[in-house]
C-alpha cells in the first residue's frame, strides 16, 4: 500500500498518563481508508502526505449505500 496511517479512536478514553492507544493501517488514499472506519466513531489520522508533509486530521467513517 503506498500511505501508512496512525489511526486514533476518539471514543475510546484515554489511558492515565499514557498517550492514546492507536491502529496502523495501510490504504492507498485517505478517503479509501474512511470507507474502512466506523461512520459513528470519530478517528484522529496522521501520516506523510506524497510531499512528505506530516498530515494530523479528524475524520469519521463514510456510511456504504
Amino acid at each position: 500500500m503506498r500511505y501508512t496511517y496512525k489511526v486514533f479512536d476518539m471514543t475510546e478514553p484515554k489511558p492515565e498518563g499514557e498517550g492514546r492507544p492507536f491502529k496502523m493501517m495501510y490504504n492507498m488514499s485517505l478517503k479509501r481508508l474512511q470507507k474502512t472506519l466506523d461512520p459513528k466513531k470519530s478517528y484522529q489520522v496522521e501520516y506523510k502526505n506524497k510531499k512528505g508533509n506530516f498530515i494530523s486530521t479528524t475524520v469519521s467513517g463514510i456510511q456504504g449505500k
